[in-house]
């Protein structure tokens, strides 16, 4: 009996051991789901400052009787100490607030595990840039801001919403942050 004691007790040590690892496994996955789920206010959760988001360019250019390209360039700075993916961009572009634009870059998936939508690294002190390219048909209103386009004098409104997630500290978190842009940076 005294040599089955040691053996019981190891047996009992390693099932408490398994079932304690299962527990604190499960409250990890519960935690890292919860984190990624979207929410619009501040997600980190780390205490560190988000992405900084910036328009570069935007380009307008006519090419047909009604048709017209809208071209713009992001710069997103990631001033984080580790890698974060942005999930995508969506925006809309305005001057004298009619929409002159507006479209996505990547995707907002933040939750599916089997996400189809590519991903964009932005690694630690960082700056990625993304352009997009949409056709737009013109009217007469976009013709009046086509005009004023291209006489130099707009002044571009760009306002979205950003996706991302962030992997750090064994937590994932993530979120979609509204941002709204002036381009060039003397507009008001």
């Amino acid at each position: 009996m005294n040599r089955s004691l040691p053996a019981y007790v190891f047996r009992l040590s390693f099932t408490i051991l398994i079932v304690v690892i299962f527990v604190a496994g499960r409250a990890f996955t519960t935690t890292a789901f919860l984190s990624n789920s979207m929410n619009f206010q501040s997600t980190s959760g780390l205490g560190t400052q988000e992405i900084e988001l910036n328009v570069k360019d935007i380009v307008v250019n006519k090419t047909g009787q009604n048709l017209d390209t809208v071209k713009i360039i992001f710069a997103a700075h990631n001033p984080q100490t580790y890698t974060v993916l942005l999930n995508g961009i969506h925006y809309n572009i305005f001057v004298n607030n009619q929409t002159v634009s507006s479209g996505d870059i990547g995707g907002e998936s933040l939750i599916d595990i089997m996400n189809e939508a590519p991903e964009f690294p932005i690694i630690s002190n960082d700056t990625v840039t993304f352009k997009n390219v949409q056709t737009i048909h013109t009217n007469e209103i976009k013709n009046d801001i086509s005009n004023t386009i291209t006489a130099g004098k707009a002044c571009f409104t760009v306002n979205g919403t950003y996706f991302y997630r962030q992997e750090a500290r064994l937590t994932a978190t993530g979120g979609g942050n509204e941002f709204q842009l002036k381009f060039p940076s003397g507009c008001r």
